[in-house]
């Protein structure tokens, strides 16, 4: 089978020879998890809003392939933002660390209205400092009127998340986030705001970024990437290199969860997501990664299934070529809008750095794909820059593997 030359593919295109099939052996191994799980009490919660697809393109490879379904299914309408809710009276260690990541040099202002999601609670002066973990604790303690309204608005949107996970769990205690990644602070935030539920992650990759503690490891599995770092020697870790292209694929054009209204006549608590016609919404509109995607796993059938590995294999290389080695061509196919801040927050952020940089190489290094940035900022030259980069990536993975291997030797 001749192999496309993937820098000259169009968005659609990419997503059909490329990440459906990459897609496809996640869906596999998603499968095969699922025997695990039987008489498990488990339930798969498709997380909002890349679960929300995931979900699409795991129950249309079910119907391609013949494989049966094992467990229930169900989409969960979350975010860390509703996560940290479960747990912030007090403020947990999850909680407190993606708050401080979150927010860093933001007031502790800016963080009680993203998660009361109000802008009028009137807080005291010392509110308005940079965020301080043992400053924050303190404060939540107090009994002024804004602060009362901060823990009666976040307790109010607590319950209704509450009710919509019993909704969707149907009584089974056992909860499985099924989500993109990377670091899982849902998974963490939900065991310790929710300790008395059974919580696991099954994400399409898992990557400890952040580089904070990682409690929740021993139950979140990166099905497709496992790994802190890109490691050139190892090609899947190259989804790293440019993890937001995963996003854009897998996001549909829906608001992130940040708050819930009580449902009508007994119905379940809907999310602010939840507008009328979502569900139709979460297949793509337009041609793009995300239909090509799908027109891959629509070409399955049961007698092919022997061949998803083997295709993913191979477009693991090509998502590298065009991640880690692109040429202009594929820059100009793989750009995306911009990306959302999240958590709480409208604010967007450019997949390039524009030209107010001060340098060329400061836009670089603050564009969310630097490779591409590279052949944007010297299309001539860039091939070797490309070069250090990815020596520069070598050096870090091989010190980081021998102070692993050291420390597992001690």
């Amino acid at each position: 089978m001749s192999v496309p030359d993937v820098g000259r593919l169009d968005a659609e295109t990419f997503g059909r020879v490329v990440l459906g099939p990459i897609l496809a052996e996640f869906c596999l191994r998603l499968w095969l998890f699922e025997r695990f799980l039987q008489g498990d009490k488990a339930v798969l919660l498709f997380c909002a809003r890349g679960g929300l697809r995931l979900r699409l393109a795991y129950e249309r490879f079910l119907d391609r392939t013949a494989l049966p379904q094992r467990v229930p299914h169900a989409d969960l309408m979350v975010s860390r933002l509703v996560a940290a809710r479960t747990a912030f009276d007090p403020p947990s260690p999850g909680v407190l660390s993606e708050l401080e990541r979150e927010f860093s040099g933001q007031s502790m202002a800016e963080i009680a209205a993203a998660l009361a999601q109000r802008d009028d609670l009137d807080l005291p002066p010392p509110w308005h400092a940079p965020f301080e973990a043992v400053t924050f604790i303190a404060l939540l303690a107090g009994d002024e009127p804004g602060v009362v309204a901060l823990h009666r608005a976040v307790a109010e949107q607590d319950g209704l998340f509450r009710a919509h996970l019993a909704a969707c769990t149907g009584g089974r205690r056992h909860g499985v986030l099924v989500d993109t990644g990377l670091y899982g602070s849902t998974v963490r935030i939900l065991q310790e705001g929710i300790p008395d539920r059974q919580w696991s992650g099954l994400q399409f990759a898992r990557c400890n970024y952040k580089g904070l503690p990682t409690p929740h490891f021993a139950r979140t599995f990166g099905l497709s990437v496992e790994s802190d770092a890109y490691k050139p020697w190892e090609v899947r870790t190259s989804a790293l290199r440019f993890w937001q292209l995963i996003e854009a694929c897998l996001e549909p054009d829906l608001a992130s969860v940040r708050t819930f209204t009580a449902g009508a006549d007994g119905a379940a608590p809907r999310a602010n997501l939840q507008v009328p016609g979502w569900e139709s919404r979460v297949a793509p509109e337009q041609p793009g990664l995300f239909s090509g995607v799908l027109a891959a796993i629509d070409g399955l059938a049961p007698e092919s299934l022997h061949r998803v590995p083997q295709d993913a294999a191979r477009a693991w290389h090509q998502l590298k070529d065009a991640v880690v080695w692109p040429d202009a061509q594929a820059v100009a196919t793989l750009s995306l809008g911009h990306r959302s801040r999240d958590f709480g927050r409208t604010e967007l952020r450019a997949q390039f750095a524009g030209p107010g940089a001060a340098s060329p190489l400061k836009q670089i290094r603050e564009s969310l794909w630097r490779e591409g940035a590279v052949i944007r900022t010297f299309p001539r030259g860039g091939r070797l820059a490309l070069s250090l980069i990815e020596l520069i990536y070598a050096g870090r993975a091989l010190r980081s593997e021998m102070r692993a291997l050291h420390r597992r030797e001690r």
